[in-house]
């Protein structure tokens, strides 16, 4: 069997990368799409203030989770983009939560009876406003999801021992 002279077969090897590469490319292309269509689809359920919150929480006996932000904080916006978009915390959330976006500044008496002093501030609380918890600052997602999980587990404590008086 004869072989092909080195410059062809150097061609054909340039052009087999260029080939692989321009598939790499499009599948990474496609990836980023859907990731960013799971994105859009899921995203959080915002109640509109505590109150429609709270009655939503007393009817489904999820824990309220409210987040304490404001537009001049760049933290606040670290949070939303790298934490709260996460489709997968937007749909852990929209499941186990019902969740409320408070403005720092607009709805101050808020805060202060939850003694939020810094924001960005997340308060998870029980439908009977039993506090579940805190966490002042940013975080990423597993600390976040943790942090969230503990506050259930807490819930879940609170109502065995109501029920067992």
């Amino acid at each position: 069997m004869k072989r092909l002279p080195q410059k062809l077969q150097w061609a054909v090897v340039g052009f087999s990368l260029v080939v692989v590469v321009g598939i790499c490319i499009e599948l990474l292309k496609s990836d980023s799409k859907a990731s960013n269509a799971e994105s859009v689809a899921e995203e959080i359920k915002w109640h509109q203030d505590l109150e429609t919150a709270h009655q939503a929480a007393m009817k489904s006996n999820k824990p309220v989770f409210i987040v304490f932000d404001a537009s001049w904080c760049t933290y606040c916006r670290k949070l939303e983009k790298d934490t709260l978009s996460d489709p997968r915390m937007a749909r852990y959330l929209n499941q186990a939560f019902e969740p409320v976006h408070l403005d720092f500044d607009k709805d101050r008496e808020i805060a202060d009876t939850l003694k939020v002093k810094s924001i960005p501030c997340t308060v998870v609380l029980s439908a009977e406003a039993d506090l579940l918890a805190r966490q002042v600052g940013y975080s990423k997602v597993p600390r976040y999801h943790a942090m969230l999980e503990k506050a259930r587990k807490l819930q879940a404590v609170i109502r065995h021992i109501e029920y067992s008086k």
